[in-house]
């Protein structure tokens, strides 16, 4: 007996030991090694990159400009994000629902072909800028600071309107009533009750937003290289490919700089959460609040949906009608448009290689963070597994860092990982592959818990009573119930790993692109036509993608509302005896 206790004893801390110790491995020794590297000197480690950077001009002038584009797009993204979730909370809108899509389209379709998109419509000789320039009027020039933080701007919207909306929805009604009721106008009880409540969830989104758009390469990366604006990512993403004796350690500095604004920021977020009214657990209540008389109703309506139309549709069609032209930039007579850039990018090597790797990473890293996430998401739930939250804590730090940073960190960290260990999976698509589902791996397993939460306990009991052992409950139980959810979930993951840019740009190599980093090197060698139909097909797969999933869930739904009528009208028949007619 007390040697089987103490094999038990031994062989549940291996694991443990075990499961901490590739915790470390595969997220935190990344970052410390990056860390580590940032006071790498010649005669041992010290602060001397930190001193010379930081008295270099365009280290300041990268400082500088990250902050104020950073402030700028916030601004931008909290006063229509939060104007926009407040007519669609509140206002007696129609078309509610139409006016949410376009308002979430930036944060469905990947920021560098909003980009490309808005570059198209706002080129020198483009429609737009000849119709002003006509006029006498100066032309808009989107590769400026203005340019960036108006892109940026539009991006982020989308993430303070789903908070603020949530926010605003879930402040009960029973309070308005009561203000009003004290002599309160509706004004003021806006005032004081319904904003005075959202402001946390207004200040939580804004700090995402500033974490957004410090953690964006993209958008810089298109309209900041060539203009010669740097910002700290892509400054990273400059000495990361550079050959200077000193190149790394100088990334690594401006990483750890990157990562102590990403931090803080995260940390500012989670200070205005916790003074959040706590109406996290009081469901969302659509009802309308603010009744606009029939005029005012269509004229606050078709604004809304006109300019959202005119910012989020225009840009995209324009990218289409791009992609078809045979001379980039001379119009779209018949005689100027094709389709031979799609013809092209079919029968291109190097672009089917690009979507053949994406559409393996995006797989490979949905099924490892099924798998682990929800292997995680069951001891988290069931089991209060203190070594899970530690996984969960560390997984969100991989993800709160600006990818620039974690993509620097993989090439220091698995070059050898464990000393005398070189697995050689750098510049290979492995290391692509480690990079994907160690920054997306906390989607999975917060989407993971929810849907476990979902699932009753005395459902698993009730099998273990009846003999079925811990796989027959998973087979039989948890797997049926779960599935559903959390392949949802996973379709969080997968789209944005599919798309992804800032990880590839510094982790590809020659034959393993992907299709976000194929985007960014057409539009880099001024191949502007085919990067347009690349990112058209890219926007119909994501638009597809979704678009099922909805359908999906609107389908679910339906069969869950018609078995619960099933269910309850099965209730309602009375049962008759069999030998009733008999008396």
């Amino acid at each position: 007996m007390h040697v089987r206790h103490f094999a038990r004893t031994f062989g549940s801390r291996a694991l443990k030991a075990a499961f901490y110790g590739a915790v470390f491995l595969f997220f935190i020794a990344p970052l410390l090694r990056l860390l580590l590297m940032s006071f790498a000197g010649e005669a041992g480690y010290d602060a001397s990159h930190y001193v010379r950077l930081l008295a270099e001009e365009r280290t300041r002038l990268a400082i500088g400009n990250t902050a104020i584009i950073g402030t700028s797009a916030t601004a931008f993204s909290v006063l229509f994000g939060g104007g926009f979730a407040f007519l669609v909370a509140y206002a007696n809108l129609k078309r509610r629902r139409l006016a949410e899509v376009l308002i979430l389209l930036p944060f469905i379709i990947p920021s560098y072909i909003i980009t490309l998109s808005w570059t198209g419509l706002l080129s020198g000789n483009g429609a737009i800028n000849t119709w002003l320039t006509s006029a006498g009027l100066p032309a808009i020039n989107l590769y400026s600071m203005g340019g960036i933080i108006f892109v940026h701007g539009m991006c982020a919207t989308p993430i303070v309107y789903m908070i603020v909306k949530a926010m605003l929805r879930r402040i009960p009604v029973d309070l308005e009533w009561a203000s009003m009721a004290a002599g309160y106008t509706r004004r003021q009880t806006m005032l004081r009750i319904n904003l005075a409540l959202a402001a946390p969830a207004v200040a939580s989104g804004a700090m995402l937003s500033f974490l957004a758009t410090i953690d964006n390469f993209s958008i810089p990366a298109f309209l900041g290289i060539s203009s010669g604006i740097p910002v700290l990512s892509t400054y990273i993403y400059e000495k990361a490919i550079g050959f200077g004796p000193s190149s790394f350690s100088d990334a690594a500095v401006l990483s750890v700089l990157l990562s102590l604004l990403a931090i803080g920021g995260t940390l500012l977020e989670g200070f205005f959460v916790k003074r959040s009214p706590g109406l996290e657990s009081v469901g969302e209540d659509a009802s309308t609040r603010i009744e606009l008389t029939p005029k005012v109703r269509a004229a606050v309506e078709w604004s809304l949906l006109g300019g959202l139309f005119a910012f989020n549709i225009v840009p995209l069609l324009f990218m289409a009608l791009s992609a078809m032209q045979k001379r980039y930039g001379l119009g779209y007579a018949a005689d100027n448009l094709t389709m031979a850039n799609f013809r092209d990018l079919l029968t291109n090597a190097g672009v089917l290689r690009a979507v053949r790797n994406s559409l393996l990473l995006a797989s490979v890293t949905c099924a490892v963070c099924i798998l682990v996430g929800t292997a995680a998401a069951y001891l988290k739930v069931r089991k209060k597994s203190g070594a899970v939250k530690v996984l969960e804590k560390s997984a969100s730090l991989a993800y709160a860092i600006p990818g620039i940073v974690l993509a620097l960190s993989m090439i220091f960290h698995w070059v050898e990982p464990i000393p005398g260990v070189r697995p050689r999976i750098y510049g290979t698509i492995g290391i692509l592959a480690v990079a994907y589902v160690t920054r997306y791996l906390v989607l999975q397993i917060k989407g993971s818990v929810n849907a476990m939460l979902t699932v009753e306990p005395a459902l698993e009991e009730a099998a273990r009573a009846g003999g079925s052992g811990a796989f027959a409950v998973w087979l039989k139980i948890l797997v049926p119930l779960l599935a559903k959810p959390v392949l949802a979930s996973a379709f969080l993951v997968f789209i944005p790993a599919m798309t992804e840019l800032t990880l590839s740009s510094i982790l590809s190599a020659a034959g393993t692109k992907t299709i976000g980093l194929t985007v960014f090197n057409f539009q880099q060698a001024g191949d502007y036509s085919l990067a347009a139909a690349m990112s058209a097909v890219v926007v119909l797969i994501v638009l597809g993608g979704y678009g099922a999933a909805l359908a999906y869930k609107k389908l679910f739904e339906r069969q869950k509302e018609k078995k619960n009528e099933t269910t309850e009208a099965g209730a309602r028949i009375p049962l008759v005896r069999p030998d009733a007619g008999a008396r």
